[in-house]
């Protein structure tokens, strides 16, 4: 199923730290909450000491916070930190609350992603949603390239070659 239509069953989409930074350089903050709103993050991750004052100051200005609240999302939250240790209590707390509230879970996290997987959360990813605003005529193919080499050299961001040709392929398609 297309990730529009998808999205179209969801109560709305969780941004993780890895998906929340790479919108405070893209900065398209309305097509995302037009095509996949309404938006959230988790109070844990907007609590924690690792986000950067800009990063803050967007995902408070764009995002709406939400915090674990019944006994099934702590439960989840304490079962995703038995099977994946390594993942952050803002990653748990942004899973739990994804799972139960129906949320698109938006993450470039390979740990995250694999249990989104596990626990049928569904989930996108950056160059998924780069797709999309080209498949919806708010961006050029040549435009989304250049989101990507911004993320790589200003970012930082890693994205393996082999994902980036196969992505470059298939944007080549549409």
């Amino acid at each position: 199923m297309p990730l529009l239509e998808m999205s179209n069953q969801l109560e709305g989409t969780i941004l993780d730290a890895t998906a929340l930074i790479d919108f405070v350089y893209l900065g398209d903050w309305e097509w995302l909450k037009k095509q996949y709103g309404p938006l959230y993050i988790a109070q844990e991750l907007l609590d924690s000491d690792n986000l950067e004052v800009e990063t803050r100051e967007m995902a408070v200005k764009h995002l709406t916070p939400i915090c674990l609240e019944t006994e099934a999302m702590f439960k989840s939250f304490l079962n995703f930190s038995l099977e994946a240790p390594l993942l952050s209590i803002a990653d748990r707390s942004t899973l739990a609350l994804a799972q139960h509230r129906v949320l698109l879970c938006a993450s470039d996290d390979g740990l995250m992603v694999e249990t989104c997987k596990k626990h049928n959360i569904p989930y996108t990813r950056t160059l998924r949603l780069l797709t999309e605003m080209v498949k919806n005529n708010y961006k050029t193919v040549t435009q989304v390239k250049e989101y990507v080499k911004m993320l790589i050299e200003k970012r930082g961001k890693h994205i393996s070659p082999k994902v980036l040709n196969t992505w470059y392929q298939d944007l080549g398609k549409i």
